[in-house]
């Protein structure tokens, strides 16, 4: 009896293993590129009340090309494990003397047609100066669901201290990290 339960615990294990190593990770990099939205009753030269505004972003759809990437390592959607943001940065495109120094936070969100709305990258000490942010990934969100539809939406939430510049471009680039496993 203990000799049959310790093969199939060795039998168990030895399966756990080879199923790991038929996982197919990849990164997919995604861009999306936004305008600031203006400010309705402010331009640059007024004040912003004491404690500053929250500046909403509309959701801007992004095709995710799932398909097309599994395909290209031999795998679909429905073998997707898991998901999760490798990394999402916010680049300061137009003006090219524009900067950050406008923001005081800012947060991500993804959704789609039918999964709910999730935070996945944030910062909140936005160094003066900057150009570039290299957020905070929210990694306890496993975002299969999001990436395997077609299309997700992004949504930015920021909290400014200064009416930032008229017509101010940001790239968003962002990586996701994939796993799929045939043997699912």
């Amino acid at each position: 009896m203990l000799i049959t339960g310790v093969a199939f615990a060795i039998i168990a294990t030895g399966c756990n293993k080879l199923k790991q190593l038929a996982n197919i990770t990849f990164d997919e990099p995604i861009s999306e590129q936004v305008i600031v939205p203006s400010i309705p009753g402010y331009i640059q030269s007024v004040a912003l009340p004491p404690g500053g505004l929250e500046l909403p972003f509309p959701a801007m759809a992004v095709a995710t090309n799932s398909q097309q990437y599994l395909s290209q390592y031999g795998s679909a959607t429905n073998l997707v494990t898991s998901v999760d943001l490798k990394s999402l940065q916010l680049q300061i495109m137009q003006p090219s003397a524009g900067n950050f120094d406008f923001l005081d936070s800012v947060y991500v969100f993804i959704s789609t047609k039918t999964q709910p709305e999730a935070l996945i990258a944030y910062e909140v000490n936005i160094p003066k100066g900057a150009t570039t942010l290299d957020l905070y990934t929210n990694t306890d969100v496993n975002l299969k669901n999001y990436y395997t539809a077609d299309t997700i939406y992004m949504r930015l939430q920021a909290h400014i201290n200064a009416t930032p510049l008229a017509g101010e471009v940001l790239n968003i680039p962002a990586v996701f990290h994939v796993i799929a496993n045939p043997l699912n």
